[in-house]
């Protein structure tokens, strides 16, 4: 059953699957139609608020990894608003192009960690990670206190024991180098046990520094939800009528979907979770199947910036002159 599970077939024939089932349950052709004609004026809105959102998310990122610059003061550079913003930027357009949810991650890890450690962009990306998890489900637990008659008590309690579940991780993470799991590891492998160190000493400095989680924990609930309301703005573009409160909720839903391991980065189940839901709420399929798309769509623009400036990125590298080893 392991091997079935951790198969890449499977993940190949669940996604086709999901994609298969999916243009079953919607009209492709009327749903393409509706997005054509979208409203120009709300899609603008949408595009502009997804910006804030994309900013949000640098901040999110940018105030976490910026408190260990102390530890690598001389590659200070790398902590400016512009390089994160750009490094941001690229990782959207490898999240995009490469089919599994952490691609973008992997390449900041790469590029960022050669300077200022691995361990430490791994933690910042976790800690951002993390903010924006709460974020979500505090959106979540917000909008289904406003439709617990209509959800019931079950999405109730299961976003408010999310919420719960994220704070403990939260504080767990804060104090992990407490609990000393690296002395466990370095007598098995010592430089696993200093990746860990490394790992939790860089929650430690986000602990030392109060303010610095406060910031990311509010900028990601914000970004959150900010996101939320150019989706809005995108469903009324469309035609629908759409609450923020239904998609605090169903998107989530969604994205927990995603985690499903018969399917590349969730492809197919995702959009087809999120056009059920929809249509549960009384939005009719052509619409939903749009909306779907919206949602996988959102991030394109931002992703091709992020295409050129990689693109740029590697002309400028490829620019700069090798000089010859001077010999004696």
């Amino acid at each position: 059953m392991r091997t079935v599970m951790n198969s890449p077939w499977l993940r190949v024939a669940g996604t086709l699957v999901g994609i298969g089932l999916l243009v079953r349950a919607i009209d492709f052709p009327k749903a393409v139609v509706s997005l054509g004609g979208a409203d120009l004026r709300w899609i603008v809105g949408a595009l502009a608020l997804t910006a804030v959102a994309v900013l949000a998310s640098v901040v999110e990122w940018g105030v976490l990894i910026r408190t260990s610059r102390s530890a690598v003061p001389a590659h200070a550079s790398l902590f400016t608003w512009p390089r994160l913003s750009s490094s941001y930027l690229q990782s959207l357009f490898f999240t995009q192009v490469i089919p599994a949810g952490v691609g973008g991650d992997a390449v900041r890890t790469v590029e960022m960690g050669k300077h200022v450690g691995h361990s430490r962009v791994l933690a910042s990306l976790a800690g951002s990670r993390m903010a924006g998890l709460l974020g979500m489900a505090a959106w979540g637990l917000a909008a289904a206190v406003l439709l617990r008659d209509w959800l019931g008590n079950g999405v109730y309690i299961g976003l408010a024991a999310m919420v719960a579940v994220m704070v403990a991780v939260w504080m767990s993470a804060l104090s992990a180098d407490r609990l000393g799991p690296h002395r466990l590891v370095e007598r098995v492998s010592a430089v696993t046990g200093r990746a860990v160190h490394a790992f939790t000493d860089s929650f430690s400095a986000y602990r030392r520094h109060p303010h610095a989680v406060v910031q990311c924990v509010l900028v990601g609930a914000v970004g959150w939800g900010v996101n939320l309301f150019a989706l809005d703005f995108a469903a009324t573009a469309i035609g629908v009528d759409l609450s923020w409160t239904v998609l605090a909720v169903c998107i989530p839903l969604g994205l927990l979907a995603a985690l499903a391991p018969f399917s590349i980065n969730g492809l197919g189940v995702r959009e087809g979770v999120l056009v059920a839901l929809l249509v549960h709420t009384g939005v009719s399929a052509t619409h939903a199947g749009a909306l779907s798309l919206l949602v996988d769509l959102q991030m394109v623009p931002f992703a091709f910036m992020g295409a050129v400036l990689w693109m740029r990125t590697r002309r400028m590298t490829a620019a700069i002159p090798v000089l010859a080893p001077i010999r004696f």
